[in-house]
């Protein structure tokens, strides 16, 4: 019988650790990374305060060390990261996807952006140019500081 898509996020949930919008600010102050794995218009629309921002479908390679593609800020393995999507799938699969990976704590927010936002979470959106990230902007993946 086919694997559904219910099955590999139930699978994750059983396997990543789940947080409530009311335990971001407490994860932040121990160290978390805030991470997003939504589509880009997702993210352009509004996100949780400088958050990371990797599509989903893009996660495996940047979090590959070997990977020539691959996101410096997903270099330490153990790095706390608190994962995030729209409404939670997502997230756990890629909180699974990065345990599978070798990271050592990694956790979800539960009902993802949408919880977040109902919760009346701070948020923020990216600064655009023309419809796009501004290059010049810590949230854009290229950016470098001086």
């Amino acid at each position: 019988m086919p694997i559904k898509l219910k099955d590999f996020v139930q699978t994750a949930k059983n396997h990543v650790k789940e947080i409530t919008c009311d335990q971001v600010e407490d994860y932040q102050a121990r160290g978390y990374k805030l991470l997003d794995v939504r589509e880009a218009a997702e993210y352009l629309g509004g996100t949780i305060p400088m958050s990371l921002h990797i599509p989903r479908g893009l996660l495996e390679p940047k979090c590959d060390p070997d990977f020539p593609g691959h996101e410096p800020q997903l270099s330490n393995p153990d790095q706390p990261w608190l994962i995030f999507c729209q409404a939670g799938g997502r997230g756990v699969l890629a909180a699974y996807t990065m345990q599978q990976m070798g990271f050592t704590d990694v956790v979800n927010l539960a009902g993802g952006f949408g919880a977040w936002k109902e919760f009346g979470g701070e948020m923020e959106c990216p600064p655009t140019e023309d419809g796009l990230m501004r290059c010049d902007h810590p949230w854009n993946p290229g950016y470098v500081s001086e």
